[in-house]
């Protein structure tokens, strides 16, 4: 006992703490499991976010915890115009939604390519409207959603019932005709106006514009920038 004082007597406290677990614990094979650190309780973002995820949060539910906070952050950066589908288990009747994360809507998955998380297909989608039945927490709830399929994918989202289909609205055409080259264009109003009348109403406009400046009334044309044109252009391709 004494030599062993004697040789703790030069060591440092960490030397010390290796030699006594080394000569009085780790004696065996497979002794070193005993130290390792019990990581069954070990939590990261990802585990946070899955036990206190909310398909759908309201503005008036309350976020008490860090926890919950944290997750209601989460869901507001995700984009909810469009969702993502997992249809390999379409035969029972099992569909699983989410909304689109950043780099899916960068590249155009779930609007320009299949919403089905397994294809991949451009063209001939469809935009489905489905009444997404789903449990949460323990309590069943409904959200009305848009999802948009190929035809095939389209096949297994109304493999047992039929979906509301979102077509695209066409814009109506003019039924104005030019009767010849001289004339104005008459449209199908059934209303027939003077010529005389006509004569006479170009003459008061132009003595009209004769006393007038013509930029006294003059507006300058608001430009629309390119995001609202883009924004424009894709609710009139999609709708």
């Amino acid at each position: 006992m004494s030599s062993l004082r004697n040789q703790m007597r030069y060591l440092n406290p960490y030397d010390i703490h290796k030699m006594i677990i080394n000569d009085y614990i780790l004696k065996r094979p497979g002794d070193t499991s005993l130290l390792k650190r019990d990581t069954s309780k070990d939590r990261n973002d990802y585990h946070v976010i899955v036990q206190n995820h909310k398909f759908l949060w309201e503005e008036d539910d309350s976020a008490d915890t860090w926890e919950q906070q944290f997750a209601k952050r989460y869901y507001n950066k995700l984009f909810k115009e469009y969702c993502i589908g997992d249809l390999s288990k379409y035969k029972e009747n099992k569909i699983a939604l989410r909304w689109r994360i950043e780099k899916e809507v960068v590249t155009g998955k779930g609007q320009f390519i299949c919403g089905n998380k397994q294809c991949n297909e451009e063209s001939d989608l469809r935009t489905w409207e489905v009444n997404f039945g789903y449990v949460e927490h323990g309590e069943k709830k409904n959200a009305l959603v848009k999802i948009r399929l190929c035809i095939d994918c389209s096949k297994k989202l109304n493999y047992h019932s039929k979906k509301k289909e979102i077509k695209r609205l066409k814009k109506k055409k003019s039924n104005c005709k030019k009767k010849d080259n001289f004339q104005e264009p008459s449209c199908s109003t059934g209303i027939s106006v003077p010529e005389e009348i006509e004569e006479q109403n170009v003459e008061e406009k132009a003595s009209e514009t004769d006393k007038e400046s013509p930029w006294e009334n003059h507006k300058p044309v608001e430009q629309k920038s390119r995001d609202e044109e883009m924004e424009e252009y894709l609710q009139d391709l999609l709708l």
